[in-house]
């Protein structure tokens, strides 16, 4: 994996992203995506234009994610008893921007933000193709050996994860 020096977010890091296939982009990409239609997506890489984003979006969707994402950070290091550092990296064609990982980097951090759904299939350790396409996408790029999945508000109340490994055949699918 190559590392690159940029945040996420920020214009360096969306010019980076035009430049591949993204991580996040890998759920529309297999048809599996509640957000975004593939058609959309393909759309969006031929034009180059990107959906815009409204300010509630942005307000309480994304920063709110954000926030949760960095206040659930240090609960998970104290669980797994390793620092995580937010990574982007490449891997040929496919970018990964990730929330977490450590400084071996055989473990990364996913955090999606709480939603009862979402926590029950956490707690069942079944994930949704919406969700574990990102995951196999960071694998792919970053080598490491699982995923740690969290959805959490950013507090020890509302707070579940669940371990993904990689599944036989599914990088192989994703990558065609």
């Amino acid at each position: 994996m190559k590392i690159h020096n940029v945040a996420q977010g920020t214009p360096e890091w969306h010019a980076l992203r035009a430049n591949y296939h993204t991580a996040s982009e890998a759920p529309a990409m297999m048809g599996d995506s509640k957000q975004m239609k593939r058609t959309e997506l393909l759309h969006a890489k031929r034009t180059g234009l990107d959906r815009d984003i409204s300010w509630w979006v942005q307000k309480y969707l994304f920063d709110k994610g954000h926030d949760s994402e960095a206040r659930a950070r240090p609960i998970l290091e104290a669980r797994i008893g390793e620092d995580l550092f937010p990574v982007v990296g490449t891997e040929g064609d496919l970018l990964a921007s990730l929330d977490g990982c450590t400084m071996l980097g055989e473990i990364l951090f996913e955090h999606k933000m709480w939603n009862e759904q979402l926590a029950a299939d956490v707690r069942a350790g079944n994930l949704d193709a919406h969700y574990y396409w990102q995951l196999e996408q960071q694998l792919l790029v970053s080598g490491a050996e699982k995923v740690i999945f969290v959805c959490s508000d950013g507090t020890e109340e509302n707070f579940v994860s669940m371990e993904y490994f990689p599944v036989p055949g599914r990088a192989e699918k994703l990558v065609a």
